[in-house]
């Protein structure tokens, strides 16, 4: 006991006298001068191109609107500052903005491609990439809040033109006008500099109710010139415009209510299954569909627009959030988020107890093609056939398409497929419930995968 007495005041004077002589981290300038801070009051060192860091006088203004606005635009250190050009979805200037250097376009094939119909706070916002935080891109929803509910005064900020945008809460910005850049042959670059300003938005606009296609990809931009500001606008994402960004939580969330009964059936299992898909009204509709993990209906579908792809200096390299290995019960669950009370995602484990304790009848219920699911105790569900959301659009949801595709459905379970290579963020699949019927093949269900960016319907179950 001595002994171990000893050793700890030994062990005890060391550790005093160590608390004594902090550690100091010496940083020596280029001019020769020095400055000394404790390591120990030091909680992280990163290391950032000056362009990407915040300003340091670009601050959040509460102008009295749904989201407060930034001080200054991205890239530009004062208010008056014009700040950088940026083609929509891009997070970087370059030389020439046209379709042929925009990032999304394919020269090869003379197509874009669709990086969703909402940028914000994605990896495709500019605002987020280069000034952190809880920056983000503005809607078209909050640029329209803050033309019609501010006073906008044209005047002028140290030889630069634009506007002094008062808010209901009385407090001003300053909004430059910066004009745009496209190159097209030897047109001039920017012939609006001081004249007009335009501001992106992150919304796509889908202008005259044609369907979304490359020729009618456009998004929407505020229009600043003395005399007028406006809204109503939407230009090709190719031009480089300006942007300032907005400091505000942005729902996830689907605002619409359930349309149908939030029933729970009792199929003698572990779980009891809903009676019908989330956003369906009665058990043969097909409901709203959803990439993995996200909780908000999507107007376009796949890699490009889904939001937890990972930001990537190589093309060809897609990696994805890891998000855990069960969603289940999370933020993530669009079952627990929509419905509540006790309603979640089920497990590949549920999927599995389904298919082993159930039988299956391949049928239609209210003129849709699907299954009746038929559990020990007798009790029945119906899940339809309801086709999934492409990078297109929805497929395999009629028998005698044109392309011959079988009627499919894949049915969301709370976990990822894991990966061969065992890298969290190489998975880019989840574990599926998926019935189908080919031409001239019996009808199958069967526990499956598929890409978790596609769109496609969801069953909850309650513990």
């Amino acid at each position: 006991m001595k002994k171990i007495l000893l050793l700890s005041a030994a062990a005890f004077m060391a550790i005093s006298s160590m608390a004594q002589d902090r550690q100091v981290m010496q940083i020596h300038r280029a001019d020769g001068t020095t400055e000394e801070r404790y390591v120990d009051e030091i909680t992280k060192i990163t290391f950032s191109k000056e362009s990407e860091i915040t300003p340091s006088d670009t601050k959040a203004v509460d102008l009295g609107l749904s989201v407060k606005w930034a001080s200054a635009n991205v890239g530009a250190s004062k208010p008056e500052d014009f700040g950088g050009y940026y083609a929509w979805g891009e997070t970087e200037e370059k030389d020439e903005y046209n379709y042929t250097t925009y990032q999304y376009y394919n020269v090869e094939w003379a197509s874009i491609t669709k990086i969703g119909a909402e940028i914000t706070g994605t990896r495709h916002d500019v605002a987020k990439a280069k000034m952190g935080g809880d920056w983000r891109m503005p809607t078209m929803k909050e640029w329209y809040e803050l033309v019609t509910e501010c006073q906008w005064e044209w005047s002028s900020v140290n030889g630069k033109n634009g506007f002094h945008v008062t808010g209901p809460s009385g407090n001003t910005i300053f909004i430059p006008v910066a004009g745009r850049l496209y190159h097209d042959g030897g047109s001039n670059a920017n012939g609006y500099e001081n004249i007009s300003g335009f501001y992106w938005t992150s919304t796509l606009a889908e202008d005259d109710g044609l369907p979304l296609g490359e020729g009618n990809y456009r998004a929407y931009r505020a229009s600043l010139t003395n005399g007028y500001v406006r809204m109503e606008g939407y230009d090709v994402p190719e031009i480089g415009m300006s942007v300032r960004a907005v400091e505000g939580v942005l729902s996830d969330t689907d605002p619409e209510p359930e349309p149908g009964p939030m029933d729970m059936v009792d199929l003698g299992l572990n779980v009891k299954w809903a009676s019908h898909n989330v956003g369906a009204a009665t058990p043969s509709e097909a409901g709203n569909f959803y990439a993995w993990g996200v909780t908000k209906t999507q107007p376009t579908y796949g890699d490009p627009s889904y939001k937890f792809v990972l930001p990537s200096d190589d093309p060809n390299v897609i990696k994805y959030e890891y998000l855990g290995d069960n969603i289940a019960g999370t933020k993530y669950d669009v079952a627990s988020v929509r419905w509540g009370e006790g309603w979640r995602l089920p497990t590949k484990e549920d999927v599995e107890e389904l298919l082993e304790k159930c039988t299956f009848t391949y049928g239609m219920n209210s003129g849709k093609y699907g299954y009746t699911v038929k559990g020990p105790n007798g009790n029945t569900i119906f899940l339809p056939a309801t086709g999934y959301m492409g990078v297109e659009g929805l497929v395999c949801a009629d028998p005698w398409d044109n392309m011959g595709l079988p009627l499919t459905a894949h049915y969301m379970t709370a976990n990822p497929k894991p990966h061969s290579s065992g890298d969290l963020e190489q998975q880019s699949s989840e574990y599926t419930l998926r019935i189908y019927k080919s031409s001239g093949n019996d009808a199958k269900i069967t526990r499956d995968d598929t890409f978790k960016s596609l769109g496609i319907v969801v069953r909850p179950v309650h513990d």
